[in-house]
């Protein structure tokens, strides 16, 4: 059971911590390296791989490995392509290395989900753990802002401001809460999937804190794509749900606060109205901007792209993206970034540019396999096709596959294959 603990440990210290556990780089002081990133594939090699080889290649035979398996393996593969055949810089190939993660957090879900019945206890505790310390530390940022700190908190924000400063001086964020991360986006990833797995992972009490404290942190951090990915994915989900399994009443309940819920937010869709409502709201430090990201936000569905410059600018790096691959059929191969100069900022943009599509497909087969399992009785195809689905919403605006916040995505596939393998025999025995 100590390995177990050990495994559990590491990966939430991967999973939250893992951008505060880094290594600069000796050339210029500037760049850095994350001490997981490096130490994660070695420590699933050893911890994982080496002992359970035998498991890992029954899941290798899993067909429905093998829907999962071409955009790890793409993942693994371009980065070096480019190296070889773009004349990507050499150091440019340790995204390779890094590409491993996916799959090391794969390898832990599949192996812990065929453990005894206490390891998903505690799986479910540290994850609990894991959800309520990246909110806990989100919320002193924001109190931070604000200027509503309590005194015996202030050496966590010194703490927090003092790092980000030494490891990220040129790019650092203030007035959005980024938790344990250096960026808000990577939080508001982070905080999608925590809300979906706690949602379906756990119950009771331990079910509310767990959704309410990653809900609280999409709103802290202020990314309006996650906000966009949870309540779109929340919706949906909710539909499906009232369609299979809820009563004409509880319809009709769940329609009207619906409707109670969306009338509020549709103010912001208004020209002019949100605005008024919202003016006072606008002059509050750290409040103001967060109305104003929020609703802007919102506008670009009424009023398109120009309702946001920030949008504006995304489009036109789409454009960018697809006259680059008019003359590069196959992709950059390596980092779309280093080629454009930009953010991605667009999933699918940034995936059909790097590997065409080829890995365009790749990445719409790990949605479709995922996705399609929001029906399934099993909580664990329930939270990968939830989860799945949110990421696919939020790749609209962003790339969540980039972010190291994604990687445990990946325990969910493994836990997902385990199950449904564990699941078939016994449901082909069935009269």
């Amino acid at each position: 059971m100590i390995r177990v603990h050990l495994v559990l440990l590491s990966a939430v210290c991967a999973a939250v911590y893992q951008e505060r556990l880094v290594l600069k780089l000796a050339t210029g002081g500037r760049g850095m390296v994350l001490i997981m990133d490096l130490l994660m594939p070695l420590f699933a090699f050893f911890a994982v791989a080496l002992p359970f080889r035998g498991e890992l290649v029954r899941m290798a035979r899993n067909t429905r490995f093998w829907a999962f398996f071409p955009f790890l393996l793409l993942a693994f593969l371009l980065p070096l392509l480019g190296v070889a055949f773009m004349h990507f810089p050499a150091r440019s190939a340790y995204t390779s290395y890094t590409a491993l993660l996916p799959m090391a957090y794969l390898a832990f879900g599949y192996i812990g989900a065929g453990m005894d019945a206490r390891v998903a206890t505690w799986a479910r505790r540290y994850l609990l753990l894991a959800v309520v310390s990246q909110m806990g530390l989100a919320l002193i940022q924001s109190l931070g802002e604000l200027g509503s700190l309590p005194s015996f908190l202030g050496w966590i924000r010194e703490w927090d401001l003092a790092f980000k400063d030494t490891y990220q001086p040129d790019n650092l964020i203030m007035g959005r809460s980024t938790g344990f991360y250096l960026n808000p986006n990577s939080l508001g990833i982070w905080a999608l999937l925590a809300f979906w797995t706690c949602f379906h992972a756990l119950e009771g009490r331990a079910r509310t804190v767990g959704t309410v404290a990653a809900a609280l942190t999409v709103l802290l951090c202020q990314s309006r794509g996650s906000l966009a990915a949870l309540l779109a994915s929340g919706f949906l989900y909710a539909v499906i749900w009232m369609k299979d399994h809820a009563t004409r009443r509880e319809r009709l309940k769940a329609t009207l606060l619906a409707v109670m819920l969306a009338a509020p937010l549709a103010v912001a869709f208004l020209p002019g109205v949100g605005d008024a409502f919202l003016g006072r709201a606008q002059d509050l430090p750290y409040v103001g901007p967060a109305v104003a990201r929020y609703t802007s936000g919102a506008r670009i569905l009424s009023q398109g792209a120009k309702a946001d410059e920030n949008f504006q600018e995304r489009t036109e790096y789409w454009r960018i993206a697809f006259d680059y691959l008019a003359n590069h059929p196959f992709g950059s191969l390596g980092s779309p970034e280093m080629v454009i100069k930009r953010p991605s900022d667009n999933q699918y943009v940034a995936i059909l540019e790097q590997g065409s599509f080829y890995y365009e497909a790749a990445l719409l087969a790990v949605f479709l396999a995922a996705i399609t399992q929001l029906r399934s009785r099993s909580r664990a195809s329930r939270a990968l096709a939830t989860a799945a689905l949110a990421y696919a919403i939020n790749g609209i605006s962003a790339v969540p596959f980039q972010y190291s916040a994604s990687h445990p995505f990946w325990i969910l596939v493994g836990v997902y294959l385990a199950e449904r393998e564990a699941r078939e025999p016994a449901e082909e025995d069935l009269p």
